[in-house]
């Protein structure tokens, strides 16, 4: 299924979940919790091209979404929260990752995409990546030739045996070939080609059971539309069969199975019409009445089953009135049943009163089944508005606790900051007490350090004097020497004479 489709979950309380893109390419979603009554629209991410939804039977909702940017993304729903991750990006910006979808088996998340040209090209690449929660791994498939308008280039079915089988189409010029592979044990086959399809506007859908594959193509050619079924068994053969023609377009062809009957259903002129295929031939269109005229459109959707206790991806119709409604296939095929049923009676001659009986009865079941319907859906807005009144309460006591958080921190910091300014300013004071002391030392040092120099002076000059007087002192002592010796020469000259 492609993600051109807005997606739709039908929830175990009977919530409908509308996952879509709007205008400005941003993934969001809302759920619808009683007639007409839908949440806000709540947004998921921004700049998404493609988008896919797979829902585990655990009713965890996987979403996996491509961006402008080129990043393959993933994101699922914990605590009412969307957590996510990039699990892949293109290395380059020529190319764009569009018609997604995804599957999971076992512990393994197998992803389908095309990788597209941006440039307006009409080649394509079909991709296969496998995430297993750590690591991505990436595989290219086949090259293929662009189908303008086709909405769905490929196909997937997984079997009961985890085979995974694609069949995609191709232009191939003169016609459109339908493709076949398959994945196995971790291994692709070969590419097979089935067939050729002629004409324009063709799209196709399949559906495979345990011994045959049953393909649905729609073409024009001209002004006739035509839906086709092709089966090939086992062995390979093939077999065709028309199955409707008309004048008139004819859209959104679906093939399914109820009660081991093959149906085919699809919109004409803005109606739901089926028919049913006995194994040899297809029967009439049957038109059916749905009860108003509202747009119809085709949805991608899963849906919880009560009496399977399991959830299954279905193809279906349904308005896009503000009261959405639904229309699965299944339908068709009960009303099918009915208008069997009544028309084996009439062949029966069932009585004028028998028949009154049946429409009373069956009147009066509708009635129940229509209160019951209003109960349920009446039961399903309450559970959702106590879960919306669970969830206010729930907000707001985190706000609360928050609040509280941020009052007790907002406390403690002032405290710390009171006893830190008091600190600071007695630090303050203590360094101002130090600095005075300082200074009047300070102070002292360089009073005595002055006296000292003028001590140093006086005691220079004193120097210098004595240092004179020395000087005047060896002076006349040395001529005082000198007198005396001369003094004594002379008196020995005068003895020896």
């Amino acid at each position: 299924m492609s993600s051109v489709y807005p997606w739709i979950y039908v929830d175990c309380t009977n919530n409908i979940w509308k996952f879509f893109q709007n205008d400005n390419k941003e993934l969001c979603y809302k759920i619808m919790y009683g007639e007409g009554k839908w949440t806000k629209e709540s947004l998921i991410d921004k700049e998404v091209l493609n988008f896919t939804v797979y829902i585990a039977k655990d009713e965890t909702i996987h979403i996996v979404y491509s961006d402008i940017k080129g990043n393959l993304k993933y994101c699922t729903m914990k605590n009412k929260q969307w957590v996510g991750k990039i699990l892949h990006q293109i290395e380059s910006n020529e190319f764009e990752i569009q018609n997604l979808n995804a599957e999971i088996i076992g512990d393994e998340m197998h992803i389908f995409y095309l990788l597209i040209g941006n440039d307006g090209s009409d080649h394509g690449v079909l991709m296969h990546s496998i995430w297993n929660g750590k690591e991505t791994r990436n595989t290219s498939l086949q090259d293929i030739i662009l189908i303008s308008n086709l909405n769905e280039h490929y196909s997937i079915n997984v079997t009961k045996k985890n085979t995974i089988d694609v069949f995609f189409v191709t232009d191939e010029g003169d016609e459109i070939s339908l493709n076949y592979c398959s994945f196995k044990n971790h291994r692709w086959s070969a590419v097979k080609r089935l067939y050729g399809i002629q004409g324009e506007d063709i799209c196709f859908d399949m559906l495979r059971d345990q011994q045959k594959i049953h393909i649905l193509n729609k073409s024009r050619e001209d002004s006739i539309y035509f839906l086709d079924h092709v089966c090939i068994d086992i062995s390979g053969n093939i077999q065709e069969f028309r199955v409707h023609e008309s004048s008139r377009e004819l859209v959104e062809p679906i093939l399914f199975t109820e009660s081991n009957k093959l149906y085919s259903c699809w919109l004409e002129q803005g109606g739901i019409f089926y028919s049913i295929f006995d194994d040899e031939k297809w029967g009439s269109a049957v038109y059916f009445d749905r009860g108003d005229e509202h747009k119809i459109e085709r949805y991608n959707s899963f849906i919880f089953c009560d009496n399977e206790s399991s959830i299954k991806a279905r193809k279906v119709y349904g308005t896009s009135e503000l009261d959405l409604c639904l229309f699965v296939p299944s339908q068709f095929a009960i009303n099918m049943k009915d208008s069997l049923k009544y028309e084996e009676g009439q062949a029966n001659a069932v009585t004028h009163i028998e028949t009154e009986i049946f429409q009373s009865l069956k009147l009066e079941l509708s009635r129940v089944k229509s209160e019951n319907k209003i109960l349920e859906k009446k039961i399903a807005s309450l559970s959702m508005q106590l879960q919306k009144k669970q969830r206010f309460i729930e907000e707001y006591e985190e706000r609360v606790a928050r609040i509280l958080e941020q009052k007790r921190k907002v406390d403690e910091n002032c405290n710390l900051f009171f006893e830190l300014h008091q600190n600071i300013q007695k630090e303050l004071e203590n360094i101002k007490e130090k600095l005075l002391e300082e200074q009047r030392i300070r102070t002292n040092i360089e009073n005595k350090l002055k006296e000292c120099e003028e001590e140093n002076v006086t005691i220079r000059q004193q120097v210098e004097t004595i240092s004179e007087e020395k000087k005047k002192m060896c002076e006349e002592l040395e001529f005082e020497k000198n007198q005396s010796i001369m003094e004594r020469l002379l008196r020995k000259r005068s003895s020896g004479m």
